[in-house]
């Protein structure tokens, strides 16, 4: 008998890259999905297409679907396993639903303290940490949305999960906390801090989707730059060996630069707070990188290419805003939430005038 899956969120990851994990042979797949009209149309067609870049081309696979609900229709007691893929914003909202159910609940979201958050407000143990190590758009080039027009483009990437999650199956990477920890700090900041750089740098040269950015030199060698910076830091602070670090940024340099990928930029740039909260993949990695005698240069020019993020549909889109309506001294203070004796605050300070207008004229190269 087929495993039943429930998968929270059709976007990128849940649509495009967990099929790929769970052979149809063995599992079955059903969806809950906020976004109205894309719900209707997988409730509707019941099938959609993901493809996978792999050796400089694409594999295909089509994926059959039992259900797509909206939010609250769905029963979560009725399956076997349930993974999220909604956003940290989103996952805590769940709570409710999710304390009902007496399966693994496995966290596809960029926050590793959900899990014991959710445990808390679910009473259950069942909840566990999963790293999808790959970078999936939410979209495709037009050539495969002609022919099925909820295609995505996914890489071929890993998965790595608490190994307590072990009954879930499928083609993942169960690894003890250890493990675990050391592939989150690897994805958090090199991968997720470089990775929402790219974004915002090459949102003021005017692209669409990731890899243009990164063809520009500019943009290319600053990303490299943070990333740079990024293996120092995980190398002092974590006691990360360099081997991997150096493994881990150069497969992230490629990827960023994948031509097959269609990533679109709105994607990974959205809501620039969130990654500007202290604790998080900008400011956070770049007092983490002070405190390890490291001066973020090229991190630093990212955070500010954050500040003049301006999507007039982003839920932060107000951030630009700001920026012009405050001093900047005013503006690290109250939005960035900065003391004014931090090194960070007088680096960013010291910084301000030259970098923004280097960011207003890019690509300067």
């Amino acid at each position: 008998m087929k495993k039943k899956l429930l998968i929270y969120g059709a976007g990128a990851i849940g649509r495009g890259y967990i099929p790929w994990l769970f052979s149809s042979k063995d599992y079955e797949f059903s969806f809950v999905e906020s976004n109205s009209a894309l719900c209707s149309a997988l409730q509707s067609k019941k099938v959609f297409t993901t493809f996978r870049t792999k050796n400089n081309k694409y594999e295909k696979l089509v994926c059959q679907i039992e259900n797509c609900f909206l939010p609250g229709k769905e029963i979560p007691t009725k399956y076997d396993a349930i993974i999220t893929a909604v956003g940290p914003r989103n996952t805590l909202a769940l709570k409710d639903k999710l304390a009902k159910v007496d399966c693994p609940i496995v966290l596809f979201e960029n926050d590793m303290t959900l899990v014991n958050a959710l445990r808390n407000l679910t009473g259950s143990t069942k909840i566990y940490f999963g790293i999808p190590d790959v970078i999936t758009s939410n979209t495709a080039p037009q050539k495969l949305l002609d022919k099925d027009s909820l295609s995505l483009v996914t890489e071929d990437g890993e998965c790595f999960v608490d190994s307590g999650a072990g009954e879930l199956g499928g083609f993942i990477n169960y690894v003890d906390e250890i493990e675990l920890k050391k592939q989150w700090m690897a994805k958090l900041y090199i991968h997720n801090t470089a990775h929402c750089v790219a974004a915002y740098l090459g949102s003021q040269c005017g692209k669409t989707y990731l890899h243009e950015g990164m063809q520009l030199p500019v943009v290319y060698n600053i990303v490299e730059g943070v990333m740079g910076e990024m293996k120092n830091m995980l190398h002092v602070k974590y006691n990360i060996e360099s081997e991997f670090v150096d493994y881990y940024a150069k497969k992230e340099l490629s990827r960023f630069s994948n031509l097959l990928l269609y990533d679109p930029i709105i994607r990974v740039a959205r809501e620039p707070f969130r990654k500007l909260a202290p604790n998080n993949r900008l400011i956070g990695a770049a007092q983490l990188a002070l405190f390890s005698g490291i001066v973020p240069e090229n991190l630093i020019i990212g955070i500010l290419s954050a500040f003049l993020y301006d999507k007039a549909d982003d839920s932060d889109y107000n951030i630009k805003y700001l920026v012009n309506a405050l001093s900047p001294e005013s503006f690290l203070k109250l939005i960035i939430r900065l003391n004014s004796h931090e090194a960070l605050y007088l680096l960013i300070l010291n910084r301000w005038d030259s970098i923004i207008s280097k960011l207003n004229n890019l690509p300067y190269e």
